[in-house]
């Protein structure tokens, strides 16, 4: 096992001819660091914020991601507040007209799996197994696991 000195590097020593900067901040990058060191380390400032420009610059390139999953999100629990509305006031076996008048479109469910002429949509907390012939619906609580 070889050892070797440790301990930081002298502030004096460190030297910045290479030109290489961090790709979100603009800040020099030592020499002395990693060939592939492209962002400043993390630090921490005098009122306890903790600063980290990786983080931050891959929080903005996924940040679009991030915002169609929130907007989704954000539908799938309102479609569970429109069908808990719909079970209290017409239980749990309705029509297509009253799913159509508390605006739950079917399609806009998570999962859906076909078989036997029977059609079971997958929202979240419920799922509703729909018969076309008869145009009735029965919603189920379902949680997944």
């Amino acid at each position: 096992m070889r050892k070797t000195k440790s301990g930081p590097i002298q502030r004096e020593s460190l030297t910045y001819k290479l030109g290489r900067r961090c790709l979100y901040c603009g800040e020099p990058i030592e020499d002395q660091a990693r060939a592939n060191k492209i962002h400043c380390s993390p630090w921490v400032d005098e009122y306890g914020k903790r600063h980290d420009c990786k983080r931050r610059r891959h929080s903005l390139v996924h940040k679009p991601d991030d915002d169609l999953l929130l907007e989704i999100s954000a539908g799938q629990r309102e479609k569970k507040r429109q069908i808990e509305r719909m079970i209290a006031a017409h239980g749990d076996e309705v029509t297509t007209e009253v799913l159509i008048a508390y605006g739950i479109k079917l399609m806009d469910c998570l999962r859906f799996s076909y078989h036997s002429g029977m059609g079971t949509f997958y929202f979240l907390g419920y799922r509703i197994i729909s018969n076309p012939k008869l145009k009735t619906h029965k919603i189920e609580r379902y949680e997944q696991l």
